[in-house]
């Protein structure tokens, strides 16, 4: 249940009597962490958190510090539906509005709910955030999450602490850092920088693109490093754009893994982060090749190919495009902040006006990772120009489209069907040929007309693409994508803190919220 718009003393209120819960348990420790241009102070009520914190954040990580600018605060406990339950018997407004919830799913299913579901509890404040819950009670999964960012103080509780659980939810606190980070000059980003003789590489692709085995290999093989997965990008009072680390862990799949073994020395396994699909590693033995406010000079968007020999060469403006759909998405979709258009902005201006290159990978890794050494060797030779920023930046891996609009800080996702369609529009297949094809499947979805029409109308209102109606060009359906997606269209837009379904045909249920 999601309880909106509380006010600033009902909220601050929520706050106070989770503060009082927790000066009941005596302190374990307190640690701080050296986030770039910030310092966070932990406060620990469990001393089990302390070695998933120095397994993952082991190079930030430090004993004592002079100044802090924001508390993260940790406990675990081993019921959170009784947690919930004592928050909000202690709220006039929510421990009411959970009676009429109670009574109302009776009466229109003539069953009593289940408690779990009742306390399940995201309480939204549009000080904080349109779509992520200020406060947030996951009974089902049973863990806490509470951001008093006015207070600079943020708040975590979890039942299960095994390193599998902890690394299944994201790497530790990454939501937290997300949060305090996000500053006029600073974000999180999900994506990866290493160097070379002070010349920073951002590598700008979204996962199983080849950018995890080209980063840390590199590290592996003396190229210096900032992150594989997440880290902190800043500009200081220069304008330099500068990266900093944040964990101490990598991730392998277990290819990599195998074929990485002999390089890996001293590093330390630390889970498989419970979905068995890869291995994480704990690598403080290389903290020496770490660097902290490392400057970057260019991007570089890698792409595993079938070529022979690795190749780079500057960016055309649609890869540059798709270069910045692949850092940006991926970083939107880790931090769940796809709907903050400023965000968007923010990380986009960040990186735009930096030389970008495209890297066509081979299947040799340690080619590809040489022939980095020596482009990078002649970097200060090489040609640097800018590439255009394109407005409508679009692009498609895993069959699915994600479509930015670069001036607005607008993000875009189809499903596969529709991007089906949506890569023939791009083709320049007509909306006639295409409307006699789908007219085939109206038997299966009834308004797949309707549908179409209202898709086709979107893209050109928003401004995503000019559609011709006098191609003979054929018509290229998948019959798979089709039928997962029950024919039915789906076009998604971010903005303005909301997500906004811009294809909606009937009725449809609707999560109940009490204002």
């Amino acid at each position: 249940m999601q309880i909106k718009n509380l006010s600033k003393k009902e909220i601050q209120n929520i706050f106070d009597s989770i503060n009082n819960h927790l000066n009941k348990k005596a302190i374990k420790f307190v640690k701080y962490l050296n986030l770039g241009n910030k310092t966070i102070r932990i406060i620990s009520y469990d001393e089990n958190y302390l070695p998933l914190i120095e397994k993952q954040l082991s190079y930030i990580l430090k004993n004592n510090s002079e100044k802090f600018d924001d508390t993260l605060i940790i406990w675990s406990r081993e019921n959170i539906l009784d947690f919930a339950k004592e928050i909000s018997s202690k709220n006039e407004k929510i421990s009411t509005r959970i009676k009429f919830e109670k009574i109302f799913r009776k009466a229109h299913k003539t069953i009593i709910p289940d408690e779990k579901e009742l306390y399940e509890l995201q309480i939204i404040d549009d000080n904080f955030s349109k779509v992520k819950p200020l406060i947030d009670f996951q009974v089902f999964r049973n863990f806490f999450i509470g951001n008093n960012k006015e207070n600079h103080t943020y708040y975590y509780c979890a039942n299960d602490l095994s390193p599998e659980e902890i690394i299944k939810e994201g790497h530790i606190f990454v939501q937290f850092f997300n949060n305090i980070l996000k500053t006029e000059t600073s974000n999180l980003i999900h994506g990866a920088v290493i160097g070379y003789k002070n010349r920073g590489i951002c590598f700008c692709a979204r996962g199983q693109r080849g950018k995890s085995t080209l980063s840390v290999l590199s590290l592996l093989k003396g190229f210096e490093y900032v992150s594989d997965d997440y880290l902190i990008l800043h500009k200081d009072i220069n304008n330099k754009l500068l990266s900093s680390p944040i964990y101490s862990i990598i991730t392998l799949s277990a290819e990599m893994y195998n074929r990485l073994y002999n390089l890996l020395d001293s590093s330390r396994f630390v889970s498989n982060n419970a979905r068995k699909d890869k291995y994480v590693f704990n690598i403080s033995n290389l903290h020496d090749k770490f660097k902290t406010n490392y400057p970057i000079e260019l991007c570089i968007f890698p792409e595993i190919t079938s070529k022979t020999k690795p190749e780079i060469r500057l960016c055309t403006e649609e890869e540059k495009g798709r270069a910045l759909v692949q850092l940006i998405q991926s970083t939107l979709v880790q931090t769940q902040d796809l709907s903050e258009h400023f965000t968007i902005k923010k990380i986009m201006n960040m990186v735009k006006n930096l030389p970008f290159y495209k890297f066509d990978l081979s299947h040799n890794i340690d080619e590809n990772t040489e022939f980095l050494r020596n482009f990078m060797k002649n970097f200060e030779t090489r040609e640097k120009i800018i590439a255009k920023t394109p407005k409508i930046a679009t692009d498609i891996t895993f069959n699915i489209a994600n479509i930015l609009n670069t001036e607005l800080g607008i993000v875009y996702t189809l499903g596969k069907f529709t991007t089906n369609i949506y890569e023939n529009l791009l083709k320049g297949v007509s909306k006639n040929i295409i409307k006699k094809e789908l007219e085939i499947y109206s038997a299966v979805n009834p308004n797949i007309i309707e549908e179409f029409e209202i898709f086709t109308k979107e893209l050109e209102k928003q401004e995503i693409l000019n559609i011709e109606n006098n191609s003979n060009k054929n018509i290229k359906i998948n019959q798979e994508f089709a039928k997962d997606d029950n024919y039915r269209f789906t076009f998604i837009k971010y903005s303005n803190d909301e997500n906004t379904e811009l294809i909606k045909i009937g009725e449809k249920n609707e999560k109940l919220c009490i204002k």
